[in-house]
C-alpha cells in the first residue's frame, strides 16, 4: 500500500467536499453525476456520484487510485462537467459573501461560546448560513471559526456554558465579544 503525501491528501479531501457539495446542488436537478476530462488521455470520464467518492475515499486509503469501468454508454447531458460545477459553487459563494452585511457599527448583544451564529461572534459580521459550518475563517475580520466549532461540539456533548468557557480559556483560545464590548482595543 503506498502511502498518500499531506499535499495530495488534503487535496482529495477537498474534492470530496467539493463532490458532496456539487451532489447537493445537482444531484436534484437530475443530473448523476460528473465529467471529467483525463489529463492523460484527454477523453471526458463520466462518473456517478457514488462511483467517484468511492474512488476518492479508495485513494485516501491506499494512496493508489482505483480502476473503475466507465460508464457505458453514458448520457452526457445527464452528467456536469466537474469544471462548470466547482465554477457554479464558487460563484454562489461569492454571491452569498456580496449579500453579507458588513459588521455594525452600534453593537447588537454579545454572542456566547454558544450563541446564536448568524453572525461574526468576533466583529459582528453578518454571515450566511452555511459559513460557520462550511468556512475557516470569517471574511471580514479573519478569525478562525474552529474555536466555535469546538464549543458547539462540547454543548451537544451536553457540556454547560461555563464548562465550556473554563475549557477554552484554559486553552488559550480568544473569547467572543461581550455585551457592549466594542471591536476596537482602546
Amino acid at each position: 500500500m503506498a502511502e498518500i503525501d499531506p499535499e495530495e491528501r488534503e487535496s482529495v479531501l477537498e474534492e470530496l467536499e467539493d463532490l458532496a457539495s456539487l451532489r447537493d446542488m445537482f444531484d436534484d436537478r437530475g443530473y448523476k453525476g460528473v465529467m471529467i476530462t483525463c489529463g492523460d488521455c484527454g477523453e471526458d470520464h463520466y462518473y456517478a456520484w457514488d462511483m467517484l467518492k468511492e474512488s476518492l475515499e479508495y485513494m485516501l486509503e491506499t494512496g493508489e487510485p482505483r480502476m473503475h469501468e466507465p460508464a457505458f454508454e453514458p448520457h452526457p447531458d445527464e452528467y456536469i462537467s466537474w469544471d462548470y460545477g466547482r465554477g457554479y459553487l464558487d460563484a454562489v459563494g461569492d454571491v452569498e459573501v456580496r449579500e453579507m452585511d458588513p459588521p455594525e457599527s452600534a453593537q447588537t448583544p454579545a454572542a456566547t461560546w454558544t450563541g446564536e451564529r448568524t453572525r461574526c461572534a468576533y466583529c459582528r459580521g453578518r454571515l450566511p448560513h452555511r459559513a460557520l459550518s462550511e468556512w475557516i475563517y470569517c471574511p471580514f475580520c479573519g478569525a478562525s471559526f474552529a474555536p466555535l466549532r469546538l464549543a458547539e461540539a462540547l454543548a451537544a456533548r451536553g457540556w454547560s456554558e461555563d464548562e465550556i468557557a473554563t475549557v477554552m480559556d484554559e486553552c488559550g483560545f480568544e473569547p467572543p465579544l461581550a455585551l457592549g464590548e466594542d471591536t476596537e482595543t482602546d
